[in-house]
């Protein structure tokens, strides 16, 4: 018997699950501004007997490619900074997102302002609009302005986002009904 939960084949994502699955697990967001990074074009190829599906990442014009300068590889052999032949120091090269300049599209670790946490609200809206969720606009924005008021809570801004997700679906199924 198996121990996983069955996967929604319809598409339904839980208001528990939305921000994640939408947004901060989504290779195609930046997770610091929930902008859209990349469009991914699947297909499904027949190859004889077998088939296999296969996904092909474009970035869109909030993205670009830059090298990451602190994932460097660093080939000192005798701890004087001699390299071996044929190896170099290279820095590897990220999506960075040209809304917030960040490398690998990754959140900061520095925690949002109220005011920052509350515009973050709209692009985060979009990407839930895309993924065809129906949600309130209005409770997102209250409980982001809310939790970010709270000297609790204020310092966790991805949980913020999580529970104002999941308090704007369940609002907007409850009104959908």
């Amino acid at each position: 018997m198996s121990t996983t939960a069955p996967t929604p084949t319809d598409g339904h994502v839980s208001p528990q699950r939305a921000f994640d699955h939408i947004v901060w697990q989504n290779p195609r967001c930046c997770n610091a501004c929930f902008e859209r990074v990349k469009d991914i074009d699947k297909a499904t190829f027949s190859g004889g007997v077998y088939e296999y599906d296969a996904q092909d990442h474009h970035r869109t014009p909030q993205a670009t490619l830059e090298p990451d300068e602190r994932i460097v590889q660093d080939v000192d052999v005798d701890g004087r900074g001699t390299t071996r032949p044929s190896q170099q120091r290279s820095a590897v090269p990220r999506t960075t997102c040209r809304t917030c300049a960040r490398i690998g599209c990754w959140a900061d670790d520095d925690t949002l302002s109220k005011m920052q946490a509350v515009r973050l609200t709209t692009p985060l809206a979009r990407r839930l609009e895309e993924a065809g969720l129906e949600f309130d606009k209005s409770v997102l924005r209250r409980a982001v302005r809310l939790f970010k008021e709270r000297d609790d809570v204020q310092g966790y801004d991805t949980e913020i986002f999580r529970r104002s997700v999941k308090l704007a679906v369940l609002r907007g199924d409850s009104h959908g009904q």
